[in-house]
């Protein structure tokens, strides 16, 4: 069957994207890859196409959009690894490799949780691409739900939000675990996810005016400073907001108590410059100011977070602000999606090796795990509740659960040690069930062959130089503070 004149038009605007975006090679990669997938699909391949754009959007890298254009083929025995292998390169076919249908439920009279969460971490284990790649497919699929498909469509919904919501967060893909949540909350409770979203809509047009009020005068006083930088507007998913007001017994208004701004500059000392600018303007609200500049989340994520008293004649409510350079909102928007534009290949290459680690530490961690309900509760405290500071071998950061262990580390980083290895917390030998202190450095064997004989040993004053802290402006001087920690740059 031929192809229609909007699939004709679409296939010209796909590859115009192509080449606008990417340098000769990939976009010959993507070129082949479109027009390979278009011979074996003469109706065109409507899932790979709408994955590859939803990835374009992501900032996603060549290889990861092939993949998501062949992956349907693969799936529908059109093709096979082997193929894809000789004809798109080894880094194409690795992507693909075991990398299973994301809708697929295994046929059987009784369900096996603990086989299929095994399946689904086994599919996605190796390269984050393949993560991204089984994570769109999973968006895609659930959004496009319909009730003929509605048992299977709840059963997903739900592992989506037990498993591949905290793997998203964890791979730093902000946008795509919003859009993951809001996705299973409409197929797991539509009616609910519709009475929400129309008590939110009135709340957030009135936050919306005051937004564009806002956004012209914060982008007036980074004018008249001389800083270059964008400033957005944010707005809460409707599963982040029903979660909080289920965790936080709160009502819908004082969950959305806040106007939500985010600036975006060049450089972190920018960061800090539009930090001070803003406190200087604005009355800061006390205990509101985090530095995760200085101190990242374990997933890489990286801002200055503070709340300011609200101008009255613009709004009622406190004004809460984010700061970021162009790199950090990159990594908190697509984070591995997008390694490939990052310009230190070095940093972006170390942070992809440690979430390669993490993921491949979910299947051993499922496996030991008394039950998949323990495995799911270890899974999210990882994610979305840790928060004890350590540091490890060449300053890497690494948050845990309070209590946690030195043996609840080593699995965190996925290090396989002796059980009789010696591993050194703040320079001294300890057992593997010594409890963590906040800030401690941890310091673990180089050579696992040579255990306790060589250490790659961080203090935790040169860790802390390492990665940099925060040194605070005051409100009234913009002045910074002096101190022996050091000054963050970009990675």
């Amino acid at each position: 069957m031929g192809r229609d004149t909007l699939g004709l038009a679409d296939d010209s605007l796909f590859i115009e994207r192509i080449k606008h975006t990417f340098q000769a090679a990939d976009a010959d990669l993507l070129t082949r890859t479109h027009a390979y997938t278009q011979e074996k699909l003469c109706d065109g391949n409507s899932a790979g196409y709408k994955a590859a754009n939803l990835l374009f959007d992501q900032d996603a890298d060549a290889t990861t959009i092939a993949g998501a254009l062949l992956a349907p083929l693969i799936w529908q025995n059109l093709t096979d690894i082997g193929h894809v292998r000789k004809l798109f390169g080894p880094e194409v076919a690795t992507a693909l490799e075991d990398l299973r249908d994301s809708f697929f439920i295994p046929i059987d009279d009784q369900p096996r949780e603990s086989e299929n969460i095994h399946a689904l971490l086994t599919s996605i284990d190796g390269t984050p691409r393949k993560a991204v790649l089984y994570i769109t497919f999973r968006l895609l699929a659930l959004e496009c739900a319909t009730d003929a498909c509605e048992s299977t469509a709840r059963l997903k919904a739900q592992e989506t939000l037990d498993l591949l919501v905290p793997i998203a967060n964890r791979l730093s893909l902000g946008d795509l675990r919003r859009r993951l949540e809001d996705a299973c909350f409409h197929v797991l409770d539509p009616q609910d996810y519709v009475k929400l979203r129309e008590k939110v809509s009135p709340i957030q047009s009135e936050d919306d005016k005051c937004l564009e009020i806002l956004l012209a005068g914060v982008k007036r006083l980074l004018a008249n400073s001389g800083i270059q930088g964008r400033v957005q507007g944010r707005t809460k998913s409707l599963h982040g907001i029903r979660r909080k007001m289920a965790r936080t017994g709160k009502t819908l208004e004082e969950i959305m108590d806040r106007v939500g701004l985010r600036v975006i500059v060049t450089s972190v000392p920018e960061c800090y410059s539009v930090l001070g600018l803003l406190h200087a303007h604005f009355k800061p609200i006390p205990g509101t100011f985090d530095d995760y500049i200085g101190l990242p989340k374990d997933n890489g994520y990286q801002s200055l977070h503070t709340c300011v008293y609200p101008v009255r004649e613009i709004s009622h409510k406190p004004i809460e602000f984010q700061v970021r350079t162009e790199l950090m909102h990159l990594e908190a928007e697509h984070g591995t999606a997008a390694h490939w534009r990052y310009k230190n290949e070095a940093a972006a290459a170390e942070r992809n090796n440690h979430r390669t680690q993490w993921m491949e530490g979910l299947v051993r961690q499922h496996r030991e795990s008394a039950s998949s309900e323990a495995f799911i509760e270890r899974l999210h405290r990882q994610v979305f509740r840790d928060h004890l500071v350590v540091f490890g071998n060449g300053g890497r950061i690494v948050r845990l659960a309070e209590n946690a262990t030195v043996r609840d580390y080593l699995k965190i980083i996925n290090a396989h040690v002796p059980q009789d290895a010696t591993v050194k917390v703040n320079g001294r030998v300890v057992a593997l069930d010594c409890a963590l202190r906040d800030g401690d450095s941890i310091a673990v064997p180089a050579d696992e062959s040579a255990a306790g004989s060589r250490f790659a040993e961080v203090t935790a004053q040169n860790a802390l130089s390492v990665t940099g802290a925060l040194r605070p402006f005051h409100a009234e001087t913009g002045d910074r503070e002096s101190s022996a920690k050091g000054v963050a740059t970009d990675p």
